[in-house]
């Protein structure tokens, strides 16, 4: 009986070890040889005043009778899958302040798999905006399974620089001075729609704050592709087909309207394919 206890507490120790020997790995800056695709990875990553918004040459906001709307824009669940298995929930809410500023909320779980147990982390990001859709801060927070790998990332953005504080050290990036994209969890895609445009195909710059590529300067081409449907089997939805592409790579983008519906890479090689889908508006699973 006791030898059987003894094993128990091994086994048990060594899931520990290894749960945290994973989460520090993905959250640990590294060199990477690697050109670096514009997605959140697995994961990537007290509010503080919100410094001067600059004055940048930006896209014009979309138009509006009445001006921007005030509220909630959007709100939904993401199911996320890599290579056919569902690795990621996280609901969100993107909202527009009096001010003009965008804030999107976010919560949710990423699952894996150690030896024959799966494993969640628990994880919640804020991502405030100017009124230019320009990153104000940045909050992120992860929780591992029985506290193992807990980790903080939070970012405050000025005109030129970016500070960005993982809990052990300080950092800076040089940001551009036209409008980029902040990659932190899945959910930041959702502010795309507010760029969206059927007119002429805009460059988009690219920042992660995953620490392998902060220093990287990475843009895309975002592009109206035409009208396209999306079903789960049971319901279809109309929606608006967007490419975002550079010489190594295309992803997929849906959108309707104001609303992010879902995201997929341009492969039908099963070890390479990764989406996300709004499982509150296709319940039953996204068809291809």
């Amino acid at each position: 009986m006791r030898a059987r206890s003894v094993l128990i507490l091994a086994v048990v120790v060594g899931i520990a070890i290894v749960t945290a020997s994973w989460l520090w790995w993905i959250l640990t800056p590294r060199e990477s040889a690697a050109p670096p695709l514009p997605l959140p990875e697995i994961p990537a990553p007290p509010e503080e005043p919100s410094p001067p918004e600059p004055e940048l040459s930006v896209p014009t906001p979309l138009p509006s009778p009445d001006g921007p709307r005030v509220g909630i824009l959007d709100r939904g669940t993401l199911v996320v899958e890599a290579r056919g298995q569902r690795i990621s929930t996280e609901e969100y809410t993107l909202e527009r302040r009096d001010s003009g500023e965008l804030v999107l909320h976010s919560q949710g779980t990423l699952s894996f798999k150690i030896a024959l147990f799966t494993v969640q982390a628990t994880f919640a990001q804020v991502i405030t905006f100017s009124t230019q859709r320009r990153p104000l801060s940045y909050q992120f927070a992860l929780q591992g399974p029985a506290g193992i790998g807990n980790r903080a990332v939070s970012a405050r953005f000025g005109p030129t620089i970016a500070i960005v504080d993982d809990g052990h050290k300080k950092a800076e990036i040089a940001l551009p001075q036209e409008s980029f994209l902040l990659l932190g969890m899945f959910s930041s895609y959702a502010i795309l729609p507010l760029w969206a445009t059927r007119e002429a195909a805009q460059k988009l710059n690219v920042i992660s704050l995953r620490g392998d590529r902060r220093d990287r300067e990475i843009s895309v081409l975002f592009e109206y592709m035409g009208p396209a449907q999306l079903s789960d089997g049971s319901s279809t939805l109309e929606a608006d087909e967007y490419l975002l592409k550079d010489e190594q790579f295309t992803l997929k983008l849906y959108l309707s309207e104001d609303r992010f519906l879902a995201l997929k890479n341009d492969t039908t090689e099963r070890e390479r394919s990764f989406r996300i889908y709004r499982s509150d508006l296709f319940p039953q699973g996204l068809k291809p």
